[in-house]
Formats: structure tokens, C-alpha cells, sequence
């Protein structure tokens, strides 16, 4: 595994290696002791997949205020996505600021996205499989999200997200309560 810096503090993309032979494909996904010795921590406390039918659909920007705040490692399986990371820490420099990227099966890259931070998804084709490595416990109490389409984010998605939640939907735009928004992020 290799890391490779985006232009987000403390994003990266994890470049695995892809293992091909006539049976089909290996690839490690996750594994401590080689983010470790990246200088990353990131312990696994939950795994989970989502797999969505049709292209254009959008999943997120979500997130866990702290105590529960919480690191992903995100892998897709099959199909392709677009993932994206928000920076939403208030003293950053780069608050606001998102960055995005292709993962598939074959390309071997992840995304890790720290504490701190919004994460979302577009599937680019039908039947696309996420596996998310995830650092804390799911708490309903403190999870919330942004709009993919917030004007503030300014989010430029390579196509029309066309399958969202009613959640996903009605997230309130950060402008409007951006001081409430960020508060419990102060911490990080």
C-alpha cells in the first residue's frame, strides 16, 4: 500500500496492489500495520457495504459529530464511483474545500477520509459496491449531514445525480447555520 497526498490535509488516496491471474482478482483493502507504517492510525471498529442498482445515485455528504467523529477508508468493490471528501473543520485552512476522485476495482485506490471531514458518492455505473472501513461505533444522536448540491460546497459531480435518500434531500445548507454546523467541530 502506498499513500499518496491530495490537495486535502490529511485526505489521502490509498494505492493498493492489485493482484490479477486467470482465476480473477486480489486485493488487500485494509491492513494496520501498513498505515501504520505510513504514520496513519486508524483502527476498524466497523465494516460496511452498500451497493447501489442504478448509476446516479448519490450517497451522502455524512458525517459523525465528535465524541463519535469518525475516520473511512472507502473501496469500491464493483461497478465505479466518484468519492468525495468535504472539509468541514473550522480552523483549517482548507475549510469548505472538497476533493474528489474515481475508485474501482481496478484502479486499487481508497479514500481516506479523517475525522472532520463530510463524505459522499456518486455511483458512475449500475451495480456498484462499496465496502467502508469505519473508526467508530454508528450514533444516530450525532450523525448529520450536508446538501450535495449546497451552494457553499460547490461540489462539481461528473454527472447528474439522479437516486437520492429523502434524507440526503433535506439536509439544511450550511450558510444558514454555519456557526451551529461547524461548533462541534472545534475540537478536532
Amino acid at each position: 500500500m502506498k499513500l499518496e497526498k491530495t490537495p486535502l490535509d490529511d485526505v489521502y488516496i490509498l494505492n493498493k496492489v492489485v493482484r490479477n491471474d486467470d482465476r480473477g482478482q486480489f486485493c488487500r483493502i485494509y491492513g494496520i500495520d501498513e498505515l501504520e507504517k505510513e504514520g496513519l492510525k486508524s483502527k476498524a471498529v466497523h465494516i460496511n457495504t452498500s451497493t447501489s442498482k442504478n448509476a446516479g445515485t448519490l450517497r451522502g455528504i455524512h458525517f459523525q459529530y465528535p465524541p463519535y467523529a469518525e475516520c473511512k477508508i472507502i473501496s469500491c468493490i464493483s461497478g465505479s464511483i466518484w468519492d468525495v471528501a468535504v472539509d468541514l473543520r473550522p480552523k483549517s485552512d482548507t475549510k469548505f474545500q472538497w476533493f474528489g476522485t474515481v475508485l474501482n476495482p481496478d484502479n486499487g485506490k481508497s479514500l481516506i477520509v479523517p475525522e472532520g471531514f463530510g463524505h459522499g458518492f456518486i455511483t458512475l455505473e449500475k451495480n456498484s459496491s462499496v465496502i467502508y472501513v469505519v473508526s467508530e461505533i454508528y450514533s444516530p444522536e450525532n450523525e448529520c449531514g450536508a446538501r450535495y448540491d449546497d451552494p457553499l460546497l460547490n461540489i462539481k459531480w461528473p454527472i447528474t445525480p439522479l437516486f437520492l435518500s429523502n434524507k440526503d434531500k433535506s439536509w439544511n445548507l450550511i450558510e444558514k447555520n454555519q456557526e451551529s454546523f461547524l461548533k462541534p467541530f472545534l475540537e478536532l
